[in-house]
């Protein structure tokens, strides 16, 4: 008898209907299109938890740093599953779901084309006065990309699906290996993506 789930369920967790190839191809097609967008705006995820501007503005660039900051978490949750699990570990479906998780950043990549956004992403320390803050389009911006930041979590919780669902992990092993992987896949990518700028 087939389950059905509801779009609250389906939000909540992706992988209860969708996994392996599917999850890649539509993954691998949302981290495609948030390149082009970050490229269009100049927006760069220098890690899967930094983004700003950098010295550098070619597509090549941007779309390296998407590749790694799926890549990263993905071998990292794949070696997590070969370790820890005692289940077969398939590398689609740890790539496909890591992958189809990154999906909730193309909000993020939308939201660098707001021009109070932008004004963000290019102050300096100089800059940074008590008038300064009241501005409208200042505080437009901050309100902005706070919204921005209920993406980078979304993207955070499907992860964290992404491995129990792919590895079969649970409890303490699941926990742990998630927040291991998230830091130390962080600090991997954002040495490896600043290669890019030298």
């Amino acid at each position: 008898m087939e389950k059905h789930f509801t779009f609250w369920q389906k939000l909540q967790n992706p992988f209860i209907w969708i996994a392996g190839g599917t999850a890649l191809w539509t993954g691998l097609s949302g981290i495609c299109l948030n390149a082009v967008l970050c490229w269009l705006t100049g927006l760069h995820f220098q890690g899967l938890l930094h983004l700003g501007p950098a010295p550098a503005d070619t597509f090549g660039v941007f779309f390296a740093e998407h590749l790694i900051i799926w890549l990263v978490p993905a071998l990292l949750f794949y070696l997590s599953g070969i370790l820890f699990s005692r289940s077969k570990i398939r590398v689609v479906d740890v790539g496909g779901t890591t992958a189809f998780a990154q999906l909730p950043l193309l909000g993020i990549g939308i939201f660098g084309f707001f021009p109070s956004v932008q004004g963000l992403m290019h102050i300096q320390p100089s800059d940074i006065t008590p008038e300064w803050i009241t501005r409208p389009e200042i505080l437009t911006g901050i309100i902005l990309i706070l919204i921005a930041t209920l993406f980078l979590i979304w993207t955070l919780i499907w992860m964290f699906k992404a491995l129990k669902i792919s590895c079969n992990l649970k409890g303490a092993r699941l926990g742990i290996t998630y927040t291991l992987s998230v830091i130390l896949g962080d600090i991997a990518a954002v040495y490896l993506i600043h290669l890019f700028y030298i």
